[in-house]
């Protein structure tokens, strides 16, 4: 009997190796699938790392932004609290600081409202303005700065935008009736009390259905017998 030598010995063991099937072929997949895979695996690996970065900062976003939203709530919270002059000053830095979340909104109104308890309407109506453009007319925040926005302007005698703001609330759900009322009230104040009348007789053409304000109608009624005795 021959001894066999290396060369053969490693020849044998060359000639029955198999070189095992990968993850690919045994998922049973169509072999043009696993073609694709294969000249494909360089982009597909890269577009799965693609996918796992965006998806890790998509979930750290979401946190970083639930925090803040939560140190803003926090922070006016905290400025509503106080009084005077600091009261107005941590409410500016909660509107600078938080910008763009709603708690930085409700600062800028807030600063509003105390401009116009001090007789600073100018100051008022810039701040209702300024929330007033961030906010979506949907938004229950619209109509309030649209209501401040037009007692501003009347305050500070700027009637004719006062009246333009109280004829766009006419059409704001839930504040109908301060628009008919404020916009007949400015023209009072411009002696314009033709046109005053012509509100009031609007405003009382609505008062339609079985769930009427019988107070609010007989007062508006009172209105235009008035302004007809003046006419």
């Amino acid at each position: 009997m021959s001894e066999e030598s290396p060369f053969s010995l490693k020849h044998a063991s060359e000639a029955a190796y198999v070189e095992p099937s990968g993850v690919l072929d045994q998922l049973n997949l169509h072999p043009s699938i696993v073609a694709f895979v294969r000249d494909n695996k360089r982009i597909l690996q890269i577009a799965g790392v693609v996918i796992v970065v965006l998806v890790v900062t998509i979930s750290l976003y979401k946190s970083y932004r639930q925090n803040r939203l939560e140190n803003s709530a926090s922070s006016l919270s905290i400025s509503l609290d106080a009084e005077g002059k600091e009261k107005v000053k941590a409410l500016e830095h909660v509107a600078t600081d938080f910008s763009g979340t709603p708690s930085a909104l409700w600062a800028d109104t807030e600063i509003g409202h105390i401009a116009m308890s001090q007789g600073e309407f100018d100051k008022a109506a810039t701040q209702y303005q300024k929330v007033r453009e961030q906010v979506k007319t949907s938004s229950p925040m619209y109509g309030l700065l649209s209501f401040g926005l037009a007692q501003a302007y009347e305050a500070g005698k700027k009637y004719d935008l006062s009246s333009a703001m109280y004829s766009e609330l006419k059409a704001v759900d839930g504040y109908k009736d301060e628009g008919f009322l404020g916009m007949a009230r400015v023209l009072e104040a411009q002696n314009e009390k033709e046109k005053a009348l012509a509100v009031y007789e609007e405003y009382m053409g609505t008062f339609l259905g079985e769930n009427v304000n019988e107070r609010a109608k007989q007062m508006i009624q009172e209105k235009i017998t008035r302004l007809r005795v003046q006419e």
